[in-house]
């Protein structure tokens, strides 16, 4: 009776130990993909300065002539290279197949008049923002409809 007692005892014991190694492992799973994320989302930097410089050449003219535009092609070029990268771990720019932001995803920094448009359809992105497995990296900020 004893014997069946102490195998019970370690079966319990070892089933809780189970239980707290599985919990510890989930944890630890967690945090690496917290930390990929943060990785991947300073990743998105590299994008943001691409595209300030793809505007400044525009608003200054600079693009005007055939030498400026290969030049252009080409930085665009290391942009589309760094898309490629996020996209192979993973990372989708927002989109709006029916033009409705989402609240969990975006973040409204503008409201216009569009008699065309529902309200709170987007009309604009002035910051593209990405997801990765369903969880935001980076919020996309638009300008919608009122």
């Amino acid at each position: 009776m004893n014997t069946i007692n102490e195998i019970a005892g370690l079966v319990a014991r070892l089933q809780n130990e189970n239980i707290a190694l599985k919990h510890f492992n989930e944890r630890q799973a967690k945090s690496q993909q917290e930390s990929i994320d943060e990785m991947l989302a300073d990743f998105l930097q590299i994008l943001d300065t691409f595209d300030w410089a793809q505007k400044s050449i525009r608003e200054r003219g600079l693009d005007q002539s055939q030498i400026s535009t290969k030049a252009i092609s080409r930085m665009l070029e290391a942009k589309k290279k760094t898309l490629e990268l996020l996209e192979k771990y993973g990372v989708q720019k927002i989109s709006f197949p029916d033009g409705i932001y989402d609240e969990n995803t975006c973040i409204v920094v503008g409201r216009e008049k569009d008699a065309t448009k529902k309200p709170g359809t987007v009309l604009s992105v002035t910051k593209d923002g990405f997801v990765r497995d369903g969880r935001v990296l980076r919020s996309a900020e638009v300008i919608i409809a009122k």
